[in-house]
């Protein structure tokens, strides 16, 4: 096995199949649970460097109200997604429906969606710029984005670094 072929798998986190890694990042006192995710050094090994990255596109034109044309409807107080995204510190919203992430490899292109349904507090967008990061330092400044899970997320159900190990090993 060639240098090349080896890659490591960081503790201190949890795998999903999909080889994304994730890190509790948020303390036992605040009052929501915040995960930084990025992509296992698995990946370089078994699709090639990657050569670019493309992180979700946070934009949403659903700000926009439509009001109604019943002129005896009570005027509600309508907050609009951009206000929503200010309370929270939110930049917008992925489902499992939604990419979380786009790579170009060497040897082949990845789409790879969001495992759970989330929000998205802050992209790095370094790695659009400079994808080298993730095959340089995958665990480290190759990070994606860091989410809030919505409700139903139990990070006990990832994978453990031994867990994914042996995982990999069936592959």
């Amino acid at each position: 096995m060639s240098d090349e072929d080896e890659f490591s798998i960081a503790v201190g986190r949890k795998y999903t199949e999909d080889h994304l890694w994730f890190q509790l990042i948020s303390g036992p006192n605040d009052d929501y649970e915040e995960y930084k995710i990025g992509v296992s050094d698995f990946i370089r090994v078994e699709y090639g460097k990657v050569m670019k990255a493309i992180l979700p596109n946070i934009t949403d034109s659903s700000d926009f109200i439509i009001e109604s044309d019943d002129e005896h409807a009570e005027e509600e107080e309508v907050v609009s997604k951009e206000e929503e995204k200010e309370d929270t510190g939110a930049m917008g919203d992925l489902s499992t429906d939604d990419n979380l992430v786009g790579l170009q490899c060497e040897l082949e292109r990845l789409n790879i969606l969001s495992p759970i349904a989330c929000s998205i507090m802050s992209l790095n967008g370094e790695v659009e710029n400079n994808p080298q990061y993730v095959n340089r330092d995958a665990y480290g400044d190759g990070w994606f984005v860091i989410i809030r899970p919505h409700d139903g997320f139990d990070y006990d159900d990832l994978l453990s670094p031994e867990e994914y190990v042996d995982y990999l090993a069936e592959l």
